[in-house]
């Protein structure tokens, strides 16, 4: 029996596919509310959990025969209104995890982070897994947060956990439309005039769910990989998803001006309707950087292969068509 956090996510839904249909038992963890979108059809090939992860005495029961834990369930933001939340889930959450994992007498450990984690310094171009942490003013509080989860994965390690960290940088899919990463084929779909000055890296869905699972069947422990598919500028990156839809290109960089007035524009429309900003001055910050995050070690310890990106931007485009009747 595997264990799943995070499974409603685009992620998680493809995690789930992929280990049932090698043959494994899944169990995954979800709240009461859980939008079950993305696993409709194989809901019922799922042994799930309902409850907090806050929760220890529920975290003892969900991990009673439990061979392995992929831990994704995470909160993104960069609003610094979201930032208690956000540490609770996930700093917090995986705490509780790695404890009850421990306790368990669990070893097999999978956990899911992000490239963000690994910091960013200035005037740096190449990042891979020997970089550490340094707390720059590139440095989003998502970073942070992720950040110091790993933390508390390397403090199970020290304590008998076998962990795999992986770090994706953004995950390319057909999740649900305006959600989460998926949100980049709808900026492409909406054929927005602007783009980021930028460098945007990238992975495709399928390819961070096999290497979690062959990472899961692997005799490899204690070791973080960097999961990133390629990357290139956020012109040609919008640009060729745009055209995949039969959309206009994007044809104008952001002006420096521009992007101050949406950042001020979108704190008073976060202010005022409640909601998460989405472009913060982090955001904005991060979106004119050049950073590249190097996959060489993943390659080299499973003999691993990324799918080139035209073939998931054709791939997601015509599922997110089918999906969403677009």
């Amino acid at each position: 029996m595997i264990l799943i956090t995070g499974a409603t996510g685009l992620l998680g839904s493809f995690i789930c596919r992929d280990l049932l249909q090698k043959g494994y038992k899944v169990r995954a963890i979800k709240r009461q509310h859980s939008r079950m979108t993305l696993l409709e059809d194989i809901t019922d090939q799922i042994d799930w959990v309902v409850g907090n992860m806050d929760d220890t005495a529920f975290l003892d029961e969900a991990l009673f025969g439990v061979e392995a834990v992929i831990h994704g369930a995470a909160i993104i933001s960069f609003d610094k209104r979201d930032e208690p939340a956000m540490f609770k889930t996930n700093v917090q959450g995986t705490a509780d995890l790695v404890n009850a994992c421990l306790k368990a007498g669990i070893k097999n450990y999978t956990h899911i982070s992000s490239v963000a984690a690994l910091g960013r310094k200035p005037n740096q171009i190449k990042i891979n897994e020997n970089d550490r942490w340094e707390g720059t003013v590139y440095d989003s509080i998502y970073s942070r947060s992720k950040h110091l989860s790993e933390l508390e994965v390397w403090r199970g390690a020290q304590e008998g956990l076998e962990v795999k960290i992986v770090n994706p940088s953004v995950v390319l899919g057909p999740g649900i439309w305006k959600k989460g990463s998926t949100s980049v084929f709808k900026f492409a779909f909406d054929e927005k005039a602007f783009y980021p000055s930028g460098t945007v890296n990238f992975v495709d869905v399928r390819d961070v769910s096999r290497a979690i699972i062959l990472l899961m069947e692997s005799n490899i422990s204690n070791e973080r990989f960097v999961l990133n598919g390629g990357s290139m500028l956020y012109k040609d990156f919008f640009g060729q998803i745009a055209e995949a839809f039969g959309k206009n290109r994007p044809k104008n960089p952001v002006p420096q001006l521009l992007l101050k007035l949406a950042v001020s524009l979108e704190f008073l429309r976060s202010r005022i309707t409640g909601k998460g900003a989405l472009i913060t001055s982090e955001t904005a910050k991060l979106s004119q950087m050049h950073y590249r995050f190097e996959n060489e070690k993943i390659k080299k310890a499973l003999n691993f292969e990324f799918t080139p990106f035209d073939e998931t931007v054709d791939w997601s485009v015509a599922e997110l068509k089918r999906m969403h009747n677009l």
